[in-house]
């Protein structure tokens, strides 16, 4: 548990290390960098939250070897590795299994010991954008962990040269009259009258990336160009009145740093969710989806490998998707009916297939069924159909049921 111990004024910081545990609350964007770089002398993750989101950076050598957004750093590194040509056959499950420490750094590190140049390319451009994000916010919360086991064998930015680079693109960004921040979501204001227009086959990569799911620096990602380039576009998009740039979301008042080190994992209280779909995007937002609401998630993108996966995390609730290529989803149902532990899981397929066949089909399995948005404009009802099932079947402690 970390001792609380209140803000402390920033000639302290300055002055001193910040002890193992010791939490900084209302910083300033100030406090923070000194607090960095000061810290940067030794080894360790220093843990940042505010009102919006949460970050690992990892420090040493006078310098930040990764920055990551807790809840989004391993498909962020996965889509720009794709951008340099490396994909990868799975979604790495590392983020949920390293505590007090990055989450990424195995997966990094194996990576880098392959392609070196390429992983140097990419760390910069994640850790010049956390850190975009970080300084277009205010309020920080912060607690430092040491890290003496830790073999850095990754590049290392100092922090002089970082600051030096973001503070020059903050300037642009705040002369944006829309746009405000790299994480912001991005919607077309009237997808569903181009779609009519265009038709599916023409409906352009563009439309498909602001459909209120992608934030900018993922679309930017899309379409292969520098992040403050794409801001740009939207920002003039949005003052015509074609995008609109959703508000950030802030998190939860009660998940406070103080009671967590800035783990995804929520609290262990609280129902765990576990998917299973070929689909890497669909995982992405299903996952952060379902951890913003606060429940605990673990996924499986190989549907012959779920059961035992399954049996291994003791989810309360199962989300299993009918079309995949080694096992189909009702054919996975009846490898988990066999388990004599799983015969009363709760299980529920999704599908874009909503047809009356498989309505029948997932009853007849003692299954419920929820059915896949086409489009955008089936976003809403979507969430709050799946919303309405979990308060059902794994209602959170916060739920009230009626």
């Amino acid at each position: 548990m970390i001792a609380m111990t209140g803000s402390l004024p920033n000639s302290d910081l300055v002055s001193n290390n910040l002890t193992d545990g010791q939490v900084v609350r209302n910083a300033t964007l100030h406090i923070l960098l000194a607090a960095m770089r000061v810290m940067s002398r030794s080894k360790g993750v220093i843990c940042v939250e505010t009102k919006y989101h949460r970050w690992k950076l990892l420090l040493a050598g006078g310098g930040l070897v990764l920055a990551e957004e807790e809840g989004q750093v391993i498909p962020t590194l996965v889509r720009k590795y794709n951008r340099k040509g490396i994909n990868f056959a799975r979604i790495p499950e590392w983020e949920m299994r390293q505590t007090n420490r990055p989450y990424c750094y195995p997966f990094v590190s194996s990576v880098y010991k392959k392609h070196p140049e390429i992983t140097k390319e990419v760390l910069k451009e994640v850790i010049l954008e956390n850190l975009l994000a970080l300084y277009l916010e205010n309020g920080f919360s912060f607690v430092w962990k040491p890290i003496n086991d830790l073999q850095i064998n990754l590049p290392v930015w100092q922090l002089s040269d970082l600051e030096k680079t973001i503070t020059n693109e903050v300037r642009q960004w705040q002369r944006f009259g829309c746009v405000k921040h790299p994480y912001q979501l991005v919607q077309l204001v009237d997808a569903a009258n181009l779609l009519a227009r265009v038709g599916n086959d023409n409906f352009p990569i563009f439309a498909k990336v602001t459909t209120g799911q992608d934030r900018i620096g993922a679309i930017a990602d899309t379409f292969n160009q520098p992040i403050y380039r794409t801001a740009l576009l939207l920002d003039k998009l949005a003052q015509k009145n074609i995008v609109l740039i959703l508000p950030l979301q802030e998190r939860k008042p009660d998940d406070d740093i103080s009671g967590r080190l800035t783990t995804q994992i929520i609290a262990k209280d609280e129902p765990k969710v576990f998917i299973v779909d070929d689909s890497p995007v669909l995982l992405q937002q299903m996952q952060r989806l379902l951890i913003s609401w606060g429940y605990q998630v673990d996924f499986t993108d190989n549907a012959e490998l779920a059961t035992g996966k399954i049996l291994d995390y003791k989810p309360t609730i199962v989300f299993i998707d009918i079309n995949m290529p080694s096992l189909n989803g009702f054919d996975l149902i009846k490898q988990i009916r066999r388990q004599r532990e799983l015969t009363s899981l709760s299980l529920v397929l999704v599908t874009a297939e909503n047809s009356m066949t498989n309505n029948f089909r997932a009853r007849w399995a003692n299954c419920r069924f929820l059915a896949k948005p086409r489009s955008s404009s089936d976003t809403p009802k979507f969430r709050n159909e799946l919303r309405n099932l979990l308060r059902e079947l794994a209602p959170l402690s916060t739920d009230t049921l009626v």
